[in-house]
């Protein structure tokens, strides 16, 4: 119980393993810590993949099939970075590939599978965004959006297993 009326010595309190914030503590505050951190930061990913993959049906319905295959793209590169935010496998690795796509493709089969889908788009956004190629195929846009918006879907956090995303 809380006695206000109280005063510590503070330097009573040991430090070191007898303390009462000792490593083993500490430790634990830390692994919380980096647990909602990171958290938070699938949550701000999987913000951005839903506004990229919103603005990207826009587009295709304005009918700029390029600006749609840019944002489509941006939302999955978001969804890569929401999945890698809370991967275990990502954490425990001291030297990480600079893809996002190779990042991805460590976290597992699922992982490696999306990796590859997206892989495979990442010529065509070069040419169209260096205007090698004007118009994509829009078959093309609209494949890699039905992608973007699965594997959207297929990361979000299961409804009640952790807190509700905020926007």
């Amino acid at each position: 119980m809380f006695a206000p009326h109280l005063k510590v010595n503070t330097n009573d309190i040991p430090i070191g393993k007898d303390s009462p914030m000792n490593t083993t503590t500490a430790s634990v505050i830390s692994a919380t810590t980096r647990s909602a951190s990171s958290t938070a930061k699938r949550d701000r990913f999987l913000a951005a993949a839903d506004a990229f993959l919103a603005q990207a049906h826009e587009e295709l319905e304005e009918g700029d099939e390029a600006l749609a295959l840019e944002q489509a793209y941006l939302a999955a590169l978001r969804t890569a970075g929401a999945v890698c935010a809370t991967a275990p496998e990502i954490r425990r690795r001291k030297r990480l590939p600079s893809s996002a796509w190779d990042k991805l493709a460590l976290t597992g089969p699922d992982g490696k599978r999306w990796a590859a889908t997206f892989r495979g788009y990442s010529a065509l956004r070069g040419r169209v965004a260096s205007g090698i190629q004007q118009r994509p195929e829009m078959d093309k846009v609209t494949a890699l959006l039905d992608e973007a918006e699965q594997f959207y879907l297929a990361s979000l956090p299961e409804f009640g297993a952790e807190p509700p995303l905020v926007a």
